[in-house]
């Protein structure tokens, strides 16, 4: 898996695009909804590079022997690893389950993915799907 600096619009992308492809390859509802929602202007990401770096995880990913994306929690936790700035953690995390209900379904991957990053960023939510860090997090602006 390829490895980004910290906070950089690929590592933000690729958390995206995880969450776009994780329940099998990418239903064009969220696809469609990571532009419309106005979800890369919020993190400073241009098209092309959101579209690079999709396609390069879908190239990187490895695959079942039925087409589905087969994602380690090792390697979910290195992504997450990469996003560092509270602030963007919590936009991160509020972005991606906007897309992920874009089709108005959740997937049990999609399930297992958000629960993943709430709990390792300390994402405490609440009952109208907003939320907040939990506890002391590191500050240091690491772009």
């Amino acid at each position: 898996m390829r490895s980004y600096p910290p906070n950089s619009p690929q590592a933000v992308s690729r958390l995206l695009a995880l969450s776009v492809i994780i329940d099998g390859g990418g239903s064009p509802l969220e696809i469609a909804a990571t532009y419309r929602l106005g979800i890369l202007d919020y993190a400073g990401i241009q098209e092309d590079v959101f579209d690079q770096v999709l396609h390069e995880m879908c190239a990187d990913l490895p695959t079942t022997p039925d087409g589905l994306v087969q994602v380690e929690t090792e390697m979910i936790d290195q992504l997450l690893a990469e996003i560092v700035r509270p602030d963007l953690r919590l936009g991160l995390w509020k972005a991606m389950w906007q897309l992920v209900y874009a089709d108005e379904k959740l997937a049990d991957a999609e399930i297992a993915l958000l629960l993943r990053v709430t709990s390792t960023w300390g994402i405490e939510a609440d009952a109208n799907g907003s939320g907040q860090i939990a506890g002391p997090v590191p500050t240091a602006d690491h772009r």
